[in-house]
């Protein structure tokens, strides 16, 4: 696994660096195929001493004074801002852009700001890092993982096989209700 191409999958799909590409965000391109694999919710992230620790959901407006730290992708590209905040008009009081995880789980578990992630990865990460989950809105936010490859490679042994067991591991996944 190269973490470089967190960021820059597509081009290093292209450019024959990686063979498949794991992405909540497809970008359909001729020549690529996606193919959906893992269904998640994606949760704000809060340290346990934050205000909105234990809270069934926050709203938009409850962000507005927040420091978010995001992974650094533009935020054209940033489910927390695209499918919550931008349609509500909102806008966090800082973003703060964090390229690790495990910096990011931190700085959220110290008071620095929240962040948004998936719920699996919170529900994971919550005991070591001393952090939890809260629904974004009411209703949450549904997201899907996608394998993404050439199509040229679409009939290669390996490729064909690693997505047909993580389509069978899907199918074996209870869904959680958002």
């Amino acid at each position: 696994m190269r973490q470089k191409f967190q960021f820059g999958g597509i081009g290093a799909l292209f450019g024959y660096e990686i063979d498949m590409l794991v992405t909540p965000d497809p970008l359909h391109k001729p020549g690529l195929r996606f193919t959906p694999v893992f269904d998640y919710e994606q949760v704000l992230v809060v340290g346990r001493e934050h205000p909105l620790c234990g809270a069934d959901f926050v709203l938009p407006h409850q962000l507005a004074e927040e420091t978010l730290i995001t992974y650094p992708v533009p935020a054209d590209r940033l489910d927390i801002y695209t499918q919550f905040l931008t349609p509500a008009g909102i806008s966090p009081r800082q973003h703060k852009p964090i390229e690790t995880t495990d910096i990011m789980l931190l700085m959220v578990a110290h008071g620095r700001g929240v962040a948004a992630l998936p719920r699996w990865l919170v529900e994971e990460n919550a005991a070591k890092f001393n952090v939890s989950p809260v629904r974004l809105g009411r209703d949450g936010v549904a997201k899907q993982i996608f394998l993404g490859l050439r199509e040229a490679d679409a009939d290669i042994d390996y490729i064909r096989a690693f997505i047909e067991l993580a389509s069978t591991r899907r199918a074996e996944a209870t869904p959680r209700p958002i």
